[in-house]
């Protein structure tokens, strides 16, 4: 109660004022750990950054002890199980703008949630790492809860918000490129299948398709994740052996009649209203097919009266 208590308060300071979470470390705190540190020996060096990690929760010279006590008890409700909404939500949305608005505590949080990935093997929603709960709550049955855990996981990967008028010296087509670089980054740590609610919800289902795909993280990745890379289905978001293509096996008759198959399937089911088939504008956002055609018609033809 006296958590949930101290969250509540905190989520009706301004978030500008959030700051007072963390604090530059003190000459005596600055001290101990190097006195810690110098009672290591010189090759060990993943005890080192071990210790500086965990004994005190120092990031870039400050103390996120207060930021790593509300994610822990963010974690205790995930694990909890139930009223998610009453429970949950505000803890995740206090660490949600906290990170929107202070670099460090994004940076931290980023480091203790979405560390550098090794295993690929499993799906991002199956395991008891913090990642792992955080991605199945992305496809919760309640709204609310899978928006707020989204949004989180997507401020942790750089999101920039869609109101470009808080950047006004940088082109709009900057920050569309960069808002693409933290779907790239997101999908890598969800999967596509996950992250789609908020893509559909953000008109960004274009990103994250180009040969760019995680290229803005490519230096943190591990040496087991550029080789699993290759073979990573990226709908869900693991390790999958290739599969053999059946239609590599087809004649060209065969394709053909295959096509013409599932073509008329759907105009069966779209003129019966069952499934109405839908395509991606430009921007990214969904619209029926037929006005996303005609979309790409005109860009084509303008294109071609341009040349």
């Amino acid at each position: 109660l006296l958590f949930s208590n101290a969250v509540n308060l905190l989520s009706n300071v301004p978030v500008s004022c959030l700051d007072v979470l963390i604090c530059p470390l003190t000459h005596e705190e600055t001290t101990q750990e190097a006195t810690t540190l110098d009672e290591l020996p010189g090759d060990k060096t993943t005890e080192k950054e071990t210790v500086l990690k965990n004994s005190t929760m120092v990031y870039n010279g400050m103390n996120m002890e207060a930021i790593h006590v509300l994610l822990n008890f963010m974690e205790k409700r995930i694990d909890k199980g139930s009223s998610y909404r009453e429970g949950l939500t505000p803890v995740l949305s206090l660490l949600t703008e906290c990170s929107r608005a202070h670099r460090n505590i994004r940076k931290f949080l980023k480091d203790q949630v979405l560390p550098p990935l090794r295993d690929v093997t499993n799906r991002p929603e199956v395991g008891s790492t913090v990642r792992n709960k955080l991605v199945r709550l992305m496809t919760h049955v309640d709204l609310g809860v899978k928006q707020i855990a989204a949004e989180f996981l997507f401020v942790l990967c750089k999101e920039r918000v869609g109101d470009y008028s808080e950047h006004p010296r940088i082109p709009v087509s900057c920050l569309k490129i960069y808002s693409v670089f933290a779907v790239d980054s997101l999908l890598k740590y969800t999967g596509y299948g996950n992250a789609a609610g908020l893509l559909a919800a953000r008109g960004l289902l274009a990103g994250g398709r180009g040969d760019n795909w995680y290229s803005e993280d490519e230096d943190t990745d591990t040496e087991e994740y550029k080789n699993a890379k290759p073979n990573i289905n990226l709908i869900t978001g693991h390790l999958e052996e290739p599969m053999p293509n059946p239609i590599d096996e087809m004649t060209e008759e065969q394709k053909e009649y295959e096509a013409m198959k599932l073509v008329n399937m759907l105009d069966k089911l779209s003129r019966e209203e069952l499934l109405k088939p839908m395509g991606l504008k430009p921007d990214g956002t969904i619209t029926p097919l037929e006005e996303a055609l005609n979309q790409y018609s005109v860009i084509e033809e303008t294109s071609s009266d341009t040349d």
